[in-house]
């Protein structure tokens, strides 16, 4: 048949997504890319809504407009997020043995999140903004009921745990596949000590999941303190603790959202140009600082705020536009280059994942001029914001969502899409696309602010012009998902899974290792467990009285005595021989372990029986039984995998006493 000859304009000697890649597998990345793209029409609709509003065509009430608001903004960054863990979990299967079952453990827990944050806002009225600043979900003036506050909340909890559950497989079976932490990160390579690099797309899983990880514990601190207080009303929190706890875990995932979208474009690309995109060193180098620069840049969002420590203003300045040289340095630079001069086959696809490259340049350049001091005071509570983070989301990652998408549709129908369709959906993308970031810049510049329902007068005619372009990208992406309908129909007819699933086993691993290997580990393990005991003492108990915030200092190092005798309980070698067998069981108490440890620590519980030193101690063996249990679980994951989580687990208890105050 004609329609199988054209895939030729996928290069043999490139990666073949299908033909590697097993049943089960496609249809998880179907699930997740099929899930996110279709959130992401959703969610288009309601920001073109709001944008027709501000232009004055027709009216949405200011309750109306912050309520799209508040589910655009956290829906949009859901459904790219979704869009992009399966992009790369798809990619990187075939090297690493990622776990289907925890895939779609997070998945459900995302999209569960995703179903309670839409509740809240359409039968809730809640309108905060998916920043959920402290105290605004808390102090609505009844524009929306207490219920649509913890619900919202709660379904954002779960959109966290679902990405840590998905951090914590990425980071366990990457380090296992490619024989620890420095290897998997590449700086073994970096330091002349291994000939065999791992390829460009698992470095990058290695940052996504140790980033993920950390910007999930903070997302998990902020808001169980903030379920806290809906639960009891004196549980009080300081504003910039929180401030900083939730850009940190917004604006972390946020950004991570590119770079698991640039894991997969690293895989998807080589299929086009017949070129391998081999790992070299200053890939390594961009992906460390990466590692660096992504933790640190999130407090460009708290310039204004006059009372944040200069020093960390300082560091995030630069942090912010040093974030810009290793994509753009490396992996924009590289990908370019890997295509110059290639026999590159211009279908859909490929042209979305090259344009991709265009939106992620501009985008990052627009983020790193509003992160400059100077400026920042001018742009950021403008229309600037929006502009730079649409154009690397919507021309970026949207972009390289799609084209996996088409390509997987491609490689399932045997054959590429139109060439007219392409050429009509690609332009009106591009028009449609750059003349409504186009127009939200030009506003930015002109001082137009950002989250107002209704714009200063004589401004609407940006908003028509924005809203014009932005229905100009909506008919690009109708024709492109009509043509994606066609390919999938002529899939149908040749079969969906006409591509044989492999039933070759995955990659082998070398077995876990358990968090402590050596005497002296056991020794200062025990010690250390030892001298934090002393946080029983009926003196610092007695001490502790006088302060909440030590208070819960001292629950975290109960907490802390746990982990520690957890992790070398768990260490022992007949008891890692029994543990080690079901990893499964221990994500699912690292998860829940630190966050039942913030929750049991609520102003109202203990108070209520401070007068009898019995219940009150057993309080307190019940906090440290809770740290035995996750240091036990802790042990599952691996050396690497398990001593981060131990990290994490007490950080969360010490982020949790610095900032919760209150009874």
């Amino acid at each position: 048949m004609e329609a199988h000859a054209a895939t030729t304009v996928i290069h043999r000697d490139g990666t073949e997504l299908l033909a590697t890649a097993r049943l089960s597998d496609r249809r998880v990345a179907w699930l997740f890319v099929c899930t996110g793209l279709l959130l992401f029409c959703v969610m288009g609709l309601a920001g073109l809504a709001m944008r027709l509003s501000q232009a004055e065509v027709f009216t949405l009430s200011p309750s109306w407009f912050y309520r799209l608001m508040t589910l655009h903004g956290a829906g949009m960054l859901v459904g790219a997020l979704l869009a992009m863990m399966g992009a790369l979990w798809f990619v990187l299967r075939t090297t690493v043995p990622l776990h289907v079952g925890r895939m779609l453990a997070s998945y459900l827990a995302i999209v569960g999140g995703a179903v309670l944050v839409v509740i809240a806002v359409l039968l809730g009225g809640f309108a905060a903004g998916w920043t959920f600043l402290w105290p605004l979900p808390f102090d609505s003036f009844a524009a929306w009921r207490p219920w649509a506050a913890d619900t919202f909340l709660v379904g954002m909890l779960l959109v966290g745990a679902g990405f840590f559950v998905f951090c914590l497989d990425l980071l366990m079976q990457t380090t296992a596949a490619y024989g620890g932490l420095q290897r998997a990160l590449g700086i073994s390579f970096l330091r002349n000590r291994d000939d065999s690099p791992p390829p460009p797309a698992a470095i990058a899983a290695m940052v996504v999941s140790i980033e993920g990880l950390l910007a999930s514990a903070a997302g998990t601190t902020i808001l169980v303190a903030l379920i806290g207080h809906a639960i009891d009303s004196g549980l009080e929190l300081d504003a910039l603790w929180a401030k900083n706890l939730t850009y940190f875990f917004g604006h972390s995932v946020a950004n991570l959202i590119i770079y698991l979208a640039a894991g997969a474009v690293y895989v998807l690309l080589p299929g086009y140009t017949g070129r391998p995109w081999k790992t070299t060193k200053p890939i390594v180098v961009a992906w460390l600082f990466t590692l660096l620069f992504v933790a640190t840049a999130y407090s460009h969002h708290l310039y204004m705020d006059f009372v944040q420590p200069e020093w960390a203003q300082g560091f995030s300045s630069v942090a912010s536009f040093g974030a810009a040289l290793p994509p753009a340095v490396v992996t924009i630079f590289t990908g370019v280059v890997l295509i110059w001069g290639s026999r590159y086959r211009w279908t859909l696809a490929s042209t979305l994942l090259y344009l991709g490259f265009m939106g992620w340049a501009i985008g990052g350049t627009g983020a790193v001029i509003d992160s400059l001091i100077p400026i920042n005071f001018k742009f950021h509570n403008t229309l600037w914001v929006p502009a730079h983070f649409h154009t690397y989301l919507l021309l970026g990652v949207i972009f390289w969502a799609f084209a996996l998408f088409v390509r997987m549709l491609e490689e399932s129908a045997g054959q590429t899409a139109r060439d007219g369709v392409s050429a009509f959906a690609v332009g009106a993308l591009l028009v449609g696309g750059y003349g409504f970031v186009g127009a939200w810049y030009v506003s930015g510049a002109l001082g137009i602010p950002r989250r107002w329902a209704v714009h200063p007068e004589g401004t609407a005619g940006y908003s028509l012009a924005g809203s014009i372009f932005v229905i100009v990208f909506a008919v690009g992406v109708l024709v492109l998902l009509l043509e994606c309908l066609r390919l999938a129909r002529i899939a149908s007819v040749y079969r969906w899974d006409r591509v044989p699933a492999s039933r070759a086993s995955l990659p082998a691993v070398r077995d876990g290792e358990p968090l402590l290997t050596t005497g002296f580990q056991f020794a200062a393990v025990s010690a250390a467990a030892l001298v934090f005991l002393g946080s029983f003492a009926p003196s610092i108990t007695d001490a502790t009285e006088e302060s909440v915030r030590y208070h819960h200092l001292q629950h975290a190092a109960q907490f802390l005595v746990g982990l520690l005798v957890g992790a070398a309980v768990a260490s022992m070698p007949a008891v890692f021989a029994r543990i080690r067998r079901h990893p499964n069981f221990g994500i699912a108490l690292v998860v829940a372990g630190p966050a039942v440890m913030l929750l049991v620590m609520l102003p109202s519980i203990y108070e209520s029986f401070e007068g009898n030193d019995w219940v009150h101690l057993l309080y307190h063996l019940g906090i440290t039984a809770l740290g035995v249990v996750t240091g036990l679980a802790a042990g599952t994951l691996g050396l690497v995998t398990g001593r981060l989580v131990l990290v994490l687990s007490i950080g969360m208890a010490l982020m949790y006493a610095a900032g919760a105050t209150g009874g």
